[in-house]
């Protein structure tokens, strides 16, 4: 009987409690992300386009745009849905291989700080590419302050515990860049 009671109590609280917070977010959409990362990471005089690495043209609509009908101006389609991750993941995860591809070749025009210290964590499995300096200097370039301090603690921790902390740079490096780019703080709006 206690369980029954037990079973109610909970499917009310759950049907009270509503939808969670991270489901009413929605994208910040393509523009703004690619706008926030190039004015961080790339040269004023040469920015850097997310949309170079959709799988397809006229996809970036899908993933969060202003739209404008006579002098009515709507967000449309920047609540995240199955699709719209999917286009994200395959677009940052070229975008992340392009990071990790320019310790052997640069691949994106690259702010002269961030090109410096993306070339002291190229040194990586090496000690001074593990530092703390090096590792939140890059984490703040590609993430901004939209994040808590815990998550580029979670991140950090990650990298320098898992397989990752012997893995060769380039390979360690697109999988830290799109472990912050498909972070939340990063492609939601707050």
């Amino acid at each position: 009987m206690v369980a029954r009671y037990g079973a109610a109590l909970a499917l009310g609280l759950c049907i009270a409690a509503g939808p969670a917070t991270a489901q009413m977010s929605q994208f910040k959409g393509m523009t703004a992300t690619s706008q926030g990362l190039s004015a961080r990471i790339a040269p004023a005089a040469m920015p850097m386009e997310l949309d170079w690495y959709l799988p397809a043209y006229g996809l970036d609509h899908l993933l969060g745009s202003w739209f404008t009908f006579g002098s009515e101006h709507s967000f449309q389609n920047g609540t995240p849905n199955a699709l719209s991750m999917v286009i994200w993941h395959v677009t940052l995860s070229g975008f992340a291989n392009s990071m990790g591809a320019s310790c052997q070749w640069p691949q994106l025009a690259l702010h002269p700080q961030f090109l410096a210290n993306l070339k002291k964590l190229c040194a990586w499995p090496a000690a001074e590419a593990k530092t703390d300096d090096v590792l939140q200097a890059f984490w703040l370039a590609v993430m901004g302050y939209d994040a808590p301090r815990a998550e580029y603690v979670a991140w950090r921790d990650f990298f320098l515990a898992s397989s990752y902390k012997e893995r060769p740079a380039p390979e360690t490096i697109s999988a830290m860049t799109l472990a912050i780019v498909m972070n939340p703080h990063f492609l939601l709006q707050r």
